[in-house]
């Protein structure tokens, strides 16, 4: 273990990762449900630049159906692709959820094998600079945490879920837009082997729970962050056969729109199990009527 510490510190140097207490990863993740880590990666204006092209793509999408369309047949030939089973899921691509009654969010799944199949396969994208700007963007947030993952791997002894061909983890990022209509019903678990919380324009809204036989909504709390500018990571469903459960969470409603960017690392190759996990609250039900 000794050993795994090193590496897991080494690997996290570039991020400022500081323990909060004496526990290692494992136990922090098993006790507490999530660890933070101090992110020095990106500064406030590259999530702001970042959520300014989310909304430059909306709208272009929402106005042009034939992009819209045209994005939506690159996704279903990608998810055809072998690079597709690099990362065991079909989630790619534009989710524009604004209309459907208490959803009221719009989220773009974004994966560097996805923006890489569209610019070899597809040049008339090049006269879509909204659609080229986003994935650019994208890509310059997502790059720096596949030695975040691969570290968080080996220190919990299991580095080999991430072996593949590309020598890293797979990431799948997350853009996700909140509108005032959102409405959360319950808390969900992550479908990834980690989840990493790395921006929120509203980070009060966000609720965690360690993963326990039952639950109740006194048991989600904020995270009682004590690092400047921190970034989040906890265990998702991909790590269930190695006895880490996944951490369940919950945005929020505020009334308000907001942004946040999640970064997944997904499992290569890899054919979901299914596993009964402890059922989650429902946060309408449970809150008492005024």
């Amino acid at each position: 273990m000794g050993l795994q510490k090193n590496l897991f510190l080494l690997g996290f140097f570039s991020f400022g990762f500081q323990s909060l207490n004496a526990m290692n990863l494992a136990e922090e993740l098993k006790q507490v449900g999530y660890v933070e880590i101090s992110n020095s990666e990106h500064e406030r204006e590259a999530f702001d630049a970042l959520y300014a092209d989310f909304d430059a793509l909306i709208d272009f999408l929402q106005t042009n159906r034939a992009w819209k369309d045209k994005l939506y047949n690159a996704k279903e030939r990608f998810i055809r692709s072998n690079d597709r089973n690099y990362y065991s899921t079909d989630f790619f691509g534009f989710f524009d959820e604004s209309k459907i009654e208490k959803r009221g969010q719009i989220s773009f799944y974004y994966s560097s094998h996805f923006h890489e199949f569209i610019d070899s396969r597809y040049p008339e994208f090049k006269e879509a600079p909204e659609i080229l700007r986003f994935f650019e963007a994208c890509l310059k947030i997502q790059k720096p945490y596949h030695d975040l993952f691969d570290a968080a791997a080996t220190e919990l002894g299991i580095e080999s879920i991430f072996a593949s061909k590309y020598g890293h983890s797979p990431i799948l990022l997350k853009v996700v837009k909140y509108l005032p209509s959102y409405t959360p019903i319950t808390p969900h678990y992550d479908g990834s082997a980690f989840s990493l919380f790395l921006d929120s324009t509203d980070n009060q809204s966000l609720l965690f729970s360690r993963y326990k036989e039952s639950y109740s909504m006194n048991d989600f709390s904020k995270a009682e962050r004590k690092i400047p500018n921190s970034i989040l990571l906890i265990p998702g469903t991909l790590l269930t056969q190695f006895s880490y459960y996944p951490t369940p969470h919950i945005v929020l409603q505020n009334g308000t729109t907001r942004y946040a960017s999640i970064a997944f690392a997904m499992r290569p190759n890899y054919k979901v199990q299914k596993y009964n996990y402890s059922p989650l609250p429902n946060f309408i039900q449970d809150t008492p009527q005024k």
